[in-house]
């Protein structure tokens, strides 16, 4: 299985349009893909196996997910213990590197995309993901501080709501986020009382890849801002897929663009509903295009943050990288 096509992987920040532009791709002939594998954060499998256990488990779901459609055609109950069944089988053993080279060999000759909010959030998982796959075209995938920090704001109040007093009803539609890693992430922990900050994870996410990335070819990496992506789909579309080598023409940008409901975009069997980030759940290609298009924040670094209630702004730092990366609306007025 050496010989399979070389994946790609998107490193983005949490609800930054990781599984929007992972499920945009799938669209193509030739490519799958992928709900959230997690795979490549861990050197080995069963690190992952014993991170993802409850109430982590829903790191597990897209794996599980991915697996049942590729081995049963379908994501049902049946194939979820059919999934795990093989990864007993197979992957109980194997390092990190070994189980995604056995993930890709299973949608050959389609090459994997492979978005991991797990691998995003941190420098070492994302070096350890660019060293298991030195054929991967990488794409960091950018949004705007001020627009993914509202976008986050609802799961993370979702998955909060939910782990305070109905855990053990959880809904199908709810996102997948745990409490463990809210803490981890999505807190300043610098001031008291503690509160809810999405910056800190935007700035690790995106300060992160721009380390990791600055030491790879060129030709291996792409930047892909997701307001570009939005405002001018066909357009951006178009350049990355000639970027990765793949069939761009105009009609198979269209079907892309047209298509369906992706594969993952719907919630999986109750015991595997998760894997992909909220803001796709439920909607079709068009439907998540104009959406997050319709969500952006016209807002400036100068101003109190939405999400806090102390009157704080966006951190020098933060707002620093955000027009490093080409956002002016980041930057504080004169």
């Amino acid at each position: 299985m050496s010989d399979t096509p070389p994946p790609v992987l998107i490193l983005a920040a949490r609800e930054s349009g990781g599984s929007l532009l992972s499920s945009l791709l799938g669209m193509h002939p030739g490519f799958c893909g992928a709900p959230h594998l997690n795979v490549l954060a861990f050197e080995a499998f069963w690190q992952l196996a014993q991170y993802a256990r409850i109430p982590r488990d829903s790191h597990m779901h897209g794996l599980l997910r991915f697996l049942g459609q590729e081995l049963m055609a379908e994501q049902t109950v049946q194939s979820v213990q059919a999934a795990l069944r093989w990864l007993g089988r197979n992957a109980r053993d194997d390092s990190a590197a070994d189980l995604h080279m056995r993930l890709r060999g299973l949608v050959a000759p389609r090459r994997l995309v492979d978005y991991s909010p797990l691998v995003s959030q941190n420098e070492p998982a994302m070096r350890r993901a660019v060293d298991a796959l030195p054929q991967a075209h990488v794409i960091h995938l950018t949004r705007d501080p001020l627009s993914q920090g509202r976008a986050v704001s609802l799961p993370v109040w979702q998955s909060i709501t939910l782990s305070l007093d109905f855990w053990d009803r959880r809904g199908r539609l709810q996102p997948c986020m745990d409490v463990f890693e809210i803490g981890e992430q999505l807190i300043d922990w610098s001031c008291q009382p503690p509160v809810f900050d999405p910056q800190y994870a935007w700035y690790r996410t995106n300060d992160a890849a721009r380390r990791v990335l600055a030491d790879l070819p060129a030709e291996r990496v792409t930047r892909v801002e997701l307001e570009a992506l939005v405002e001018r789909p066909g357009e951006v579309l178009t350049g990355l897929l000639t970027r990765l080598g793949a069939d761009a023409d105009a009609a198979t940008v269209q079907a892309m663009l047209t298509g369906g409901l992706p594969g993952y975009a719907a919630p999986g069997p109750y015991t595997a509903p998760f894997g992909t980030d909220f803001e796709i759940v439920g909607l079709t290609i068009g439907d998540a295009l104009r959406r997050a298009a319709d969500r952006r924040s016209p807002g400036r670094a100068d101003r109190p943050l939405p999400w806090r209630g102390d009157g704080d702004t966006l951190l020098p730092k933060v707002a620093g990288l955000a027009r490093d990366l080409g956002y002016p609306l980041a930057m504080p007025a004169e």
